[in-house]
């Protein structure tokens, strides 16, 4: 695979409006052809992962805030970018008539203003990422944190040191997951000036997850040794099958059955599910039938027998699956009611 700098994929500015069909990104002054929307947007998240690294360390409020939306906005237009490299429709918001006109190349066919668009949040656009690029290492619920930061500091002014340190670890390693994706020079894309802090940053938050992940393992172990000493074979077959059939403690979507790391006995990963709208195929004879995807993301995992819990990035430690698809919603429309407000207005 050959990498390329986000240069390579295209160098050529025009003045004014373009031509007056089709659709052109304006970039300040400029505007570029539709087809380098993906440079659009990595261009502008490079920008901000940049700034993040280097602002992310200062004490002066305005400069933390300003790290804080960039963390955000880094991981958010990259995670465009990749959408974008494959098909700028994912981009478009619950199929947004206008906004799918303008990423189709047809701004022409609609009244709407470019800067009108109606996009896919920062949140979708991870999830749509990573079942696009399955190893993108993303954790939608510990991973919120880097959009966490990003709002609070954008709509509230605030921020927290602690956390913003969180999402600046969080924003280095998702970048670094879609760097790949796009086929972009690591080194480049960071900079001289970042590529070092960046490297410390992800070298220290994996060293102190593993470190963590290892002692609560040991720990499970010891717990288990002292479970099962003195109990015979049938002994042991009947506490562990008791223990094991627990549900666990964490109320959640969805609950996949996995073995644990410390005592091999089953536990549970708790996940969250995330449905999408409905689809309609059609069967023999023309028959429609209405469904809906769902895929869980497990965010917890809790072994009844040990005792061991592992959570959020600890998970990627052990090897556990960050997503799991399982079967379609065949009656999407189930808990639907219809509005109340319609009824009296026909």
């Amino acid at each position: 695979m050959d990498l390329m700098t986000v240069e390579g994929w295209g160098t050529s500015y025009f003045a004014g409006p373009g031509v007056t069909k089709g659709t052109w990104w304006p970039v300040g002054r400029y505007r570029v052809e539709h087809d380098r929307l993906k440079q659009v947007l990595a261009q502008s998240a490079r920008y901000h992962a940049r700034q993040a690294i280097e602002l992310f360390v200062g004490d002066d409020q305005d400069v933390l805030t300003q790290a804080a939306v960039s963390a955000g906005c880094a991981v958010e237009l990259l995670a465009k970018a990749f959408l974008a490299s494959v098909e700028h429709g994912l981009l478009a918001e619950k199929g947004d008539r206008d906004t799918v006109l303008i990423l189709s190349g047809n701004a022409n066919l609609t009244s709407a203003r470019i800067t009108e668009m109606k996009t896919v949040g920062a949140m979708e656009a991870l999830k749509i990422a990573k079942h696009l690029h399955p190893s993108l290492p993303f954790n939608v619920q510990s991973d919120q944190v880097v959009l966490r930061v990003r709002n609070a500091a954008a709509h509230m002014g605030l921020v927290l040191p602690e956390e913003l340190r969180a999402a600046i670890a969080v924003m280095c390693r998702l970048v670094d997951g879609l760097l790949p994706a796009l086929s972009l020079e690591r080194d480049e894309y960071w900079g001289s000036h970042a590529i070092g802090v960046v490297d410390e940053i992800l070298d220290q938050a994996k060293s102190e997850v593993r470190r963590t992940v290892a002692a609560k393992i040991a720990a499970a172990e010891r717990r288990f040794a002292t479970l099962v000493s003195g109990l015979d074979a049938a002994g042991r077959t009947v506490v562990l099958a008791a223990l094991s059939r627990r549900d666990p403690n964490t109320f959640a979507d969805h609950n996949e059955p996995k073995e644990c790391p410390a005592c091999e006995q089953q536990g549970w990963l708790v996940c969250h599910v995330d449905e999408s709208q409905p689809e309609v195929a059609y069967g023999g004879g023309g028959t429609p039938h209405t469904f809906a995807t769902r895929l869980a993301y497990p965010f917890i995992f809790e072994c009844l027998v040990c005792e061991l819990e592992l959570e959020d990035e600890e998970l990627l430690e052990v090897d556990f699956p960050m997503e799991i698809e399982l079967e379609p919603n065949h009656d999407p429309y189930a808990d639907y009611e219809p509005d109340e407000d319609w009824f009296r207005g026909r």
